[in-house]
């Protein structure tokens, strides 16, 4: 592990530092839109335009990169999304705000795409495994971090925002300052959507079941916590635990899913979920803490169901197809992540701020019903040899090649 770390850590330092900054913004800018007097629908589609960009980034940016060269689009990215948090301290308007989320999700799935390729072209059979896990445990760690910053200053002030822009900007020292080689960015192929509905039904409904999730619990979290009235530690809190407590039941419920056929546990963990989503709009009027107990038991049995339905579909496919499965896969999941936002915002315009745990609880219900309908079509798969391996929510299909389970690299 150190051997790793000593080839790498300037990458990772990085990352860290970005993660910082992203963790922070997004919170930020939707306490900020609550402070701003957006209406809940007009914040929803702000938070729509990060996915927008952040799908139509790592679906063409790799193209773009092989023609300019990694450096310079990662610099000239870093910075756009540096000059991207400042413009919304300048431009107080929905509209606005939503074209500028539309920049930054582009700048933030490139950055990620080539840190992912430097990562790759570190990495070898023996310890890739081992830069997925410190990837997965960096993101998950410095994203959660990044919130604690929102009490730092009063989120109503330009300081935060001037503290993402330092922090995306100085991110860019380590990294551009280090001696990395040139990546192989690849543009994986693709399964077809209808290829990929026909070698996994359930694959494919759990992908945009987690995209309209997870879009929900990153974006829209601190505009839940902030029309709760709640504090600002309070929604530091809410978000850390709702983000990062996840990463603490990846590798039990990974080894669960190994040992019995895995979709129980997918379906089990979906419907659990709906279960503790209605237990928290109960628990939010009764104790604050038995509302941070359940949101953190929620995020545990939530968050791993990507890296399940990720397992679950790479039970039925060759190592050699699991890449171009993933990418297909990607794409489903942030087709789920723009409509996400828009669906919940409109649900809590209905039914106020409790509409936003209702629309996870109707969301998870759903996937398990399809879940339960599907076991009964369709047997266990015999001679399964994938294993089940934590990811982070934000891994492209670049960031996929350093599972594994994939096909063995060329050295």
């Amino acid at each position: 592990m150190f051997n790793v770390l000593s080839k790498t850590w300037a990458l990772f330092f990085g990352f860290a530092i970005i993660c910082l900054g992203h963790g922070l913004q997004g919170t930020l800018l939707g306490v900020r839109s609550v402070i701003e007097g957006f209406s809940y629908v007009a914040t929803g589609f702000i938070i729509t335009g990060y996915f927008i960009g952040y799908l139509a980034g790592s679906i063409t940016l790799p193209i773009f990169l092989k023609r300019v060269g990694h450096i310079r689009v990662f610099a000239a990215l870093a910075s756009l999304a540096s000059i991207a948090i400042l413009l919304h301290s300048i431009l107080l308007d929905p509209n606005s705000w939503f074209f500028i989320r539309i920049l930054t999700g582009i700048s933030l799935s490139g950055i990620f795409i080539i840190m992912e390729s430097w990562l790759n072209e570190k990495s070898t059979n023996q310890t890739r495994g081992q830069l997925l896990s410190i990837y997965m445990i960096v993101t998950f760690v410095f994203v959660g971090l990044g919130q604690f910053l929102l009490n730092l200053s009063d989120p109503a002030k330009v300081d935060l925002f001037i503290l993402v822009s330092i922090l995306l900007s100085f991110a860019l020292l380590p990294i551009l300052l280090s001696t990395t080689e040139q990546p192989n960015v690849s543009n994986p192929k693709r399964i077809s959507l209808k290829e990929f509905f026909i070698i996994s039904p359930l694959g494919f409904v759990a992908a945009l079941f987690i995209g309209l999730t997870h879009s929900v619990i990153f974006g829209y979290g601190a505009v839940y916590a902030s029309s709760k009235q709640f504090e600002v530690f309070e929604i530091s809190i809410f978000m850390v635990i709702i983000t990062t407590f996840g990463a603490l039941s990846q590798w039990p419920i990974g080894y669960l899913s190994d040992k019995i056929d895995r979709r129980i546990i997918l379906i089990g963990a979906t419907l659990l979920a709906a279960l503790i989503s209605v237990l928290i709009v109960i628990s939010s009027y009764l104790s604050l803490f038995l509302f941070f107990i359940l949101v953190a038991i929620y995020s545990c049995v939530s968050l791993p169901m990507y890296s399940l339905a990720v397992a679950h579909i790479n039970d039925f496919i060759k190592p050699d197809e699991i890449v171009a499965a993933s990418s297909t896969f990607s794409i489903l999941v942030g087709i789920g992540a723009i409509l996400g936002p828009i669906f919940v915002s409109n649900l809590m315009t209905l039914m106020g701020s409790n509409g936003y745990f209702i629309y996870l609880f109707i969301i998870h219900g759903l996937l398990g019903l399809f879940g339960l309908y599907r076991m009964a079509k369709r047997t266990k798969p015999t001679g399964i040899e994938s294993q089940y391996v934590p990811l982070p929510r934000n891994i492209t299909p670049a960031g996929m090649e350093l599972n594994p389970v994939t096909e063995p690299i060329e050295e």
